[in-house]
């Protein structure tokens, strides 16, 4: 599995010293706000990542596609020095990304970029509003175990490995192979995921990091 350390997940910050996505994100209910931030989490962790979850505009404008209850919301980053660049956040109600969104995210792309050297631009943490709502390590924990089933659907679909075929060099059964890739089952052990990685000619790579 990977061995680099994740990147961190940082706001934009206006001259004024506003936060427009942190702002957006509160300003939707807890579910939601929640959901968007796991799936964030699960690009930190899992990066690179692609479709579904990920899709590139092109000139380095990324967009993360999250499916709530009843709507789809669009937020857009980038790649800064060792971080995820959290630039606009929206409610999508198109089947295209209006202009006009994508050219917000790309003017304070420009900004950030500009005086990247000095973080004027640089926001909070994704972690620090998620630690405000008390989910952080509930929401952090889903992230990470996605991000691992991504990693391991991904592998085994570039060696063209079947679940059927997972199972048997696991030595478990289908079912576990479906429990194990299942993105919103949480609860898998080391040993688990052990097997799936040497399976796939990888291992699990664990390290403590300052919080």
């Amino acid at each position: 599995m990977k061995s680099e350390r994740p990147l961190n997940v940082v706001f934009f910050k206006t001259e004024a010293g506003r936060e427009p996505v942190r702002d957006w994100l509160k300003s939707l209910p807890r579910e939601e706000r929640h959901c968007i931030g796991e799936e964030l989490l699960t690009v930190q962790h899992a990066w690179p990542i692609g479709k579904p979850l990920v899709d590139h505009l092109g000139g380095g404008i990324w967009e993360l596609r999250s499916r709530l209850s009843n709507r789809i919301a669009r937020t857009l980053f980038m790649l800064g020095r060792s971080e995820i660049v959290v630039l606009h956040g929206f409610i999508k109600k198109t089947q295209k990304t209006p202009v006009q969104e994508l050219e917000l995210a790309r003017r304070r792309k420009r900004i950030y970029a500009q005086i990247m050297n000095k973080n004027k631009h640089r926001g909070s943490d994704l972690r620090d509003l998620l630690r405000e709502d008390g989910v952080l390590e509930a929401v952090e924990a889903r992230a990470v175990k996605r991000a691992l089933a991504l990693q391991l659907v991904q592998l085994a679909a570039e060696q063209s490995l079947t679940k059927v075929e997972m199972a048997a060099r696991m030595k478990t059964s289908r079912a576990a192979v479906d429990r194990l890739l299942d993105v919103s089952n949480p609860s898998v052990t080391l040993t688990t995921l052990g097997k799936a990685a040497r399976a796939l000619g990888r291992k699990v790579k664990i390290e403590l990091v300052p919080a």
